[in-house]
């Protein structure tokens, strides 16, 4: 696979400015580690947050990943492979051309150096969105009405990506992101409003049938979930009635019953007086 480089028209001239418009001039930047690299066979990939300068004034907050032979097989390249962060970027211009919240592209380049597969993929900074978890506990457990906007949100951004036969295929909550808005005590209304974003796209694919993937996201969002009592109930409403089929949100709703049964009685089984009782 040829070199590539893609920058975003609206931040090419920013880039330039902070002398970072190259694919060298990216590898080569010293950053500290925003997240410690990874390493896997004989490659690794790491994150850094960067604060750029804009030309008119201000700054703009960044993560950028680079990343060296840490690759994936495909069908097309079975034996070198290709970059992760390639996977990703194809991603996020797939939920950008689909109007599916996600982050910001701001730039993507690889090329073999030595033979040495090198990376670099730049986003925009959430700025005023945590993560699933987090945005929950900062809402009061009483607030019903703010919690199920919350729960609303997310449901639809994940319903619109499964719509698109797209399987995130790692979703725990800490790759779901979330932005109040009109929430402060100025707004008169009441009414408060979110945004959600998924991110951590390197494994995300097409997948069929719908019905299949729909629960492979939705099980690992189950497992990898602390929530409070009530909040998967909630979320589950939503998204079934975010779905065009009745059907298959009778199947999601069945399957979710299921699961929830099944593990109600192994924490029944395994819970200590369930033993005693039991004996």
């Amino acid at each position: 696979m040829k070199a590539i480089c893609v920058v975003s028209d609206c931040d090419r001239r920013l880039l330039e400015y902070n002398g970072l418009d190259s694919f060298e001039s990216l590898w080569e930047v010293e950053l500290d580690w925003f997240e410690e690299p990874n390493h896997r066979r004989h490659g690794w990939s790491g994150v850094s947050q960067h604060v750029l300068k804009r030309p008119e004034g201000g700054s703009l907050t960044v993560f950028i990943k680079r990343q060296q032979n840490h690759n994936f097989k495909s069908l097309l390249h079975p034996m070198r492979g290709l970059p992760t962060t390639y996977r990703e970027y194809r991603n996020l211009c797939r939920l950008k051309k689909y109007g599916i919240p996600c982050p910001d592209l701001i730039f993507y380049g690889h090329r073999n150096a030595g033979g040495q597969w090198q990376a670099i993929l730049m986003t925009r900074s959430l700025d005023g969105y945590k993560s699933l978890e987090d945005s929950l506990s900062s809402i009061e457990q009483d607030d019903v009405d703010a919690r199920r906007a919350l729960l609303a949100s997310v449901a639809q951004t994940l319903s619109r990506m499964h719509g698109h036969y797209l399987r995130h295929s790692c979703l725990y909550a800490k790759h779901i992101f979330v932005r109040g808005k009109n929430c402060d005590s100025s707004n008169r209304d009441g009414i408060c409003e979110f945004d959600s974003v998924v991110i951590d796209l390197e494994k995300m694919r097409t997948g069929f049938p719908l019905y299949r993937l729909i629960l492979h996201d939705l099980d690992t969002l189950y497992r990898h979930w602390k929530r409070a009592e009530g909040d998967w109930e909630v979320f589950i409403d939503s998204y079934v009635a975010c779905m065009k089929s009745g059907f298959l949100g009778r199947k999601v709703t069945d399957a979710v019953i299921r699961r929830s049964i099944a593990d109600c009685r192994a924490s029944q089984i395994g819970h200590p007086a369930a033993n005693r009782a039991a004996g």
